[in-house]
């Protein structure tokens, strides 16, 4: 029986999410689309989105397939079957709208970063256990064909103990006004930057604390240009983000360093070499967007049953705690933050 889907938000981001279900149906995937929801009419016309998803920028849809809402409760109030609802909601509504969902007995896909403070996390992962249904939050990197496979090399020991690494990530800010309140959005350290510490988390584990310095450059944000040193026993981990690059487009990867050889992945593409700079056979798991792989998981898992290894929501708890350890690091110009 096909998973029966939701989807709440159809700004930029959400209108991605769209493009990529509606891929995974025409793949074969067990899904069925069932209803959509955005507090704006307009969402439901012929609008470009403006995001960072190369070739989601889709603008034709056909509403009509869906039953469309204006009212997340009106949603929820007359889809009685829907085994899962994707939440694309601004970042200071996720934790409400997640409740929402979940308190309707409805399985719950929600956006990066799983909220703003961990006392909206706790309530989240809360409500998850008290409606026994499954959470994951949208952190897709630990989806991606390069992270994926860097994470697995960690595991297996392929090239001996981790040294450490750096991950950077860099792109023009996006052009709604919630993302530059600190209070909202967190700025580029919450929005972009909370990929890279989500990595560090899933590769390395909990700091013992963070050092961070940060700039401030759009009035009102949260770092929007930030470096970060995190403390392990014996692990030299470093991130960098940049939310106000001059140049056009997006830029990520990393470097990641172990006793026997070292992992690149930058616009060159993803190498493995081993500790006398010879090139390993070794490529990346897959070539498929890492949200599509997301989205499978979580759908294979409600169909399926199984415990979520890759992405529990506990995980994404700790990543909001990292973030707002190195923001008040940043408020205090570096000092060590302990966690």
């Amino acid at each position: 029986m096909a998973i029966r889907m939701g989807l709440i938000g159809l700004g930029g981001m959400g209108r991605g999410h769209l493009t990529m279900i509606e891929q995974l149906i025409e793949g074969g995937a067990d899904i069925e689309l069932v209803a959509l929801c955005d507090t704006d009419p307009k969402a439901f016309g012929s609008v470009k989105a403006s995001l960072n998803l190369e070739g989601m920028e889709k603008s034709n849809y056909d509403f009509g397939k869906y039953h469309c809402y204006l009212s997340v409760d009106e949603m929820l109030a007359n889809e009685k079957e829907l085994d899962l609802v994707n939440v694309v909601v601004p970042t200071y509504e996720h934790s409400t709208v997640a409740c929402k969902v979940m308190n309707a007995g409805i399985n719950c896909l929600c956006e990066k970063p799983m909220a703003i403070s961990v006392s909206q996390c706790q309530l989240m992962l809360d409500t998850a256990k008290k409606n026994n249904v499954r959470l994951m939050i949208g952190q897709c990197l630990r989806f991606g064909g390069e992270y994926s496979t860097l994470k697995e090399i960690i595991d297996n020991g392929t090239l001996g103990a981790p040294i450490g690494g750096h991950f950077y990530r860099g792109g023009d800010a996006p052009k709604k006004d919630w993302y530059f309140c600190r209070e909202k959005g967190g700025g580029g350290l919450f929005d972009q930057h909370i990929h890279d510490v989500d990595m560090v988390n899933y590769l390395y584990g909990m700091p013992k604390a963070v050092s961070t310095v940060g700039r401030v450059i759009i009035p009102g944000s949260g770092y929007d240009t930030s470096a970060t040193n995190y403390i392990y026993d014996g692990l030299c981990v470093h991130t960098s983000n940049n939310w106000a690059q001059h140049e056009r487009g997006f830029r990520r990867g990393f470097r990641a360093d172990f006793e026997e050889g070292t992992v690149i992945f930058d616009n060159d593409g993803f190498r493995v070499f081993d500790k006398d700079g010879t090139l390993l056979d070794i490529k990346p798991k897959h070539k498929i967007r890492a949200h599509m792989v997301e989205i499978k998981y979580l759908v294979d898992l409600i169909a399926n049953g199984g415990e979520n290894t890759i992405n529990p929501p506990e995980d994404s708890m700790n990543t909001i705690r990292i973030a707002l350890a190195e923001m008040a690091s940043a408020d205090l110009g570096g000092q060590l933050v302990e966690l």
